[in-house]
């Protein structure tokens, strides 16, 4: 039976393994030595096993020992985590953030950002979508999601809170083997040059943007899904 062990001799067993010594284990707890001592002689008792070598002037672990720390480690951990949660939810911190990114935001900024919010709320879980123009706004409105980071002021809705994040520049681009891109080897691609080539476009899956295109300077437009296949049109030599 295993139901007198305490996450207090855990505690103890993992920072005798980590400082290599009890008395210095007790000096990182604030705990009494013998304290420490009693703990790990206990912790013994109820696996029926001994964790440590005691015949030498430094206590190593047994070979038992070793095989048990990382799962005692993972059990404390374990239940840090269990109270950190517990803790957080009774002060109103989110169990987890449902968050929708819009396709042009580059995702490594995004992890960066994810990277600090994981720091400091270590229990709290995230969600992450891609939208598209106006998805991430719908999404928004319909309660689906926490947050949205948008791009642009075109889609702004007066019934949500907007604030500016960062700047993000954007550029036409084409294949190498484009016309523009022999016109751009000379020098400037002026506006009309870009409206008399084929633009690939993003579609808008939300209705927020019906008959309405933006940043689209030609007539000849073709329209996809996605950012992956526009870039594949693109690099196809198809458009813009």
């Amino acid at each position: 039976m295993l139901d007198a062990l305490t996450l207090d001799q855990m505690r103890m067993f993992l920072a005798v393994a980590d400082a290599g010594s009890f008395r210095l284990a007790s000096m990182r707890l604030g705990r009494a030595q013998s304290a420490v001592s009693h703990a790990i002689a206990n912790l013994e008792t109820e696996l029926k096993t001994v964790l440590f070598d005691r015949s030498t002037r430094r206590p190593t672990l047994t070979s038992d020992g070793r095989a048990l720390l990382d799962d005692c480690r993972s059990l404390v951990l374990r239940a840090d985590l269990l109270r950190a949660k517990a803790q957080g939810m009774g002060s109103g911190i989110e169990i987890e953030l449902a968050l929708m990114v819009d396709t042009l935001v580059p995702l490594p900024a995004v992890g960066r950002a994810l990277e600090a919010l994981h720091a400091t709320y270590p229990t709290v879980g995230v969600r992450l979508q891609i939208g598209t123009l106006g998805e991430p706004i719908d999404c928004l409105l319909q309660g689906t999601v926490d947050l949205a980071i948008t791009v642009g002021e075109d889609l702004r809705d007066p019934r949500l809170e907007f604030d500016s994040l960062a700047p993000l520049s954007m550029a036409a681009v084409v294949g190498a083997g484009h016309a523009l891109a022999l016109i751009a080897k000379k020098g400037r691609v002026s506006t009309p040059e870009l409206a008399d080539h084929i633009q690939i476009v993003l579609m808008d899956p939300s209705p927020r943007s019906h008959g309405r295109d933006y940043g689209v300077l030609s007539q000849r437009k073709w329209r996809v899904g996605s950012q992956e296949a526009k870039l594949a049109l693109i690099r196809a030599g198809i458009g813009w």
